[in-house]
């Protein structure tokens, strides 16, 4: 159980270092919602901005899930579990984005 909390932190610690690096840069994560429609920025530097600040929320989660499943030792459903809220924050992203109208979707 040591070793997926050292995954998580690794990985919560890479994507903080990657998503520092690359906060000018639009990233997607739900690649199968983006491939079925056209997405056309309307305020570039809003959008980057709330990206940039899920991106940090979201390594700030993995972080504290790799320090929970250290702390309580917690089993190998929960483990995998850890995954889903990654791809549900990205998703929140990209509905949050649409109704603040910083990006359009035909």
């Amino acid at each position: 159980m040591k070793w997926f909390s050292i995954f998580y932190l690794v990985i919560g610690l890479a994507y903080l270092i990657y998503s520092i690096l690359s906060r000018n840069k639009i990233n997607y994560y739900n690649r199968g919602y983006v491939k079925k429609i056209k997405m056309i920025l309307i305020k570039p530097n809003e959008f980057l901005r709330l990206q940039f600040k899920f991106s940090i929320s979201v390594s700030m989660y993995l972080i504290m899930y790799g320090i929970l499943i250290f702390i309580f030792n917690l089993n190998n459903v929960l483990i995998i579990a850890g995954l889903l809220p990654f791809y549900l924050l990205n998703f929140i992203l990209i509905v949050t984005s649409k109704k603040k109208g910083y990006v359009y979707y035909k």
